[in-house]
């Protein structure tokens, strides 16, 4: 009994003393090699589509489907270097990048999405188009600049000079932002009844007006160059951004900023990123490019990781995660007259050719 006993000890002693190290070196990313009785670093490459049950190759052998429910998975065990990942479905466009897998890691794409080959387009009403453009229900205060350059606000049914020499101006919840002839940008305060001083950032100041994008805490300026400066509130400080900018959009979130320009579209990070690629504050990259003017872009609000712009030769929605190249789909083909995205319909994508209003819902 007790040689029993001491036989049954050893072998789980000896168990442990093989499978244990194995264990170890698994969970630290290493794969063990029974041929060469050796182990290897491995990397791991984490899935998420927003369209359940795509097949994934990788290499161009399939691997298996994403799940049904939350249309992700978890590949293991990939050999670190470079590999050409792919997702298929009936029915959508393929989506391909080329993935660097690093040992002991998992390169996560977690925001996949796949574009039907044909997009269903819906007749919309004005009324609809109209409510979405509505960015905000609460009332600005009115303002206007004179013959004089004088910023006047209106107290019933009369008006107020509140600044002068004053080159373009935009209404705020508290009052106004404006910039000054001298290249000042300056806020005046409604119920302090106040002006504030905040920088002189270098603005170039020619015929063309300003164009102000606001946020709750930050304030986009595109001078009459096309130079974009950003202030933010919180640290009191205006910077320079880029150059050539037509049109800025904040995301849902406030934490990107979209960058229109003629042939391109950039966005800059205005926190750090909590999800790969990790992007940091202040970073500027390049999402789109292309060789025709760009006449619009926008914001698809359902993932806010993800662009939608015309050109003349049609609607096209892009990605923002650059890792592995740009992906590029386009929803129309031809010129359309205007796009639309808002917060209200997140999936939806408006689109009008002359006076009626197309719907895509993605």
């Amino acid at each position: 009994m007790r040689g029993t006993r001491r036989t049954i000890f050893y072998s789980l002693v000896l168990i442990f003393a093989v499978v244990g190290p194995i264990a170890v070196f698994t969970s630290l990313g290493y794969t063990f090699h029974f041929s060469t009785a050796t182990f290897e670093s491995r990397g791991g490459i984490f899935i998420k589509s927003d369209t359940a049950r795509t097949s994934v190759f990788l290499d161009g052998a399939f691997v298996r489907e994403t799940g049904f429910i939350t249309g992700s998975t978890f590949l293991t065990d990939v050999v670190p270097g470079t590999h050409l990942l792919r997702l298929e479905k009936p029915a959508f466009r393929p989506w391909t990048k080329t993935v660097t897998v690093v040992p002991a890691a998992v390169t996560e794409f977690r925001d996949i999405f796949l574009v039907p080959h044909a997009p269903l387009s819906a007749t919309s009403t004005r009324e609809e188009l109209a409510a979405l453009r509505a960015t905000s229900t609460t009332p600005l205060l009115i303002f206007s600049l004179d013959k004089k350059n004088r910023l006047l606000i209106a107290e019933g049914k009369k008006t107020r000079a509140v600044a002068e020499n004053v080159h373009s101006f935009t209404p705020a919840d508290d009052g106004a932002f404006f910039v000054e002839q001298n290249g000042f940008l300056a806020h005046y305060d409604t119920a302090r009844q106040e002006v504030e001083t905040i920088a002189r950032p270098g603005f170039f100041l020619g015929t063309e007006p300003f164009r102000f994008t606001q946020s709750n805490n930050y304030l986009a300026v595109i001078d009459s160059s096309g130079g974009l400066f950003l202030y933010d509130s919180a640290d009191a400080e205006v910077r320079p951004i880029t150059s050539g900018a037509r049109e800025v959009f904040f995301d849902y979130a406030q934490e990107k900023l979209l960058i229109i320009k003629d042939q391109a579209i950039e966005v800059l990070w205005l926190v750090d990123s909590d999800v790969q690629p990790f992007q940091k504050k202040d970073t500027v990259e390049t999402v789109a490019q292309t060789a025709d003017p760009i006449r619009e872009g926008r914001w698809y609000y359902e993932t806010d990781r993800h662009v939608v712009y015309r050109t003349r030769h049609g609607v096209f929605i892009a990605e923002t995660d650059m890792r592995g190249g740009s992906s590029t789909s386009e929803l129309v083909a031809g010129p359309v007259d205007e796009i639309i995205t808002s917060p209200l319909a997140p999936r939806a994508i408006f689109y009008r050719k002359e006076k009626t209003v197309y719907k895509i819902e993605l």
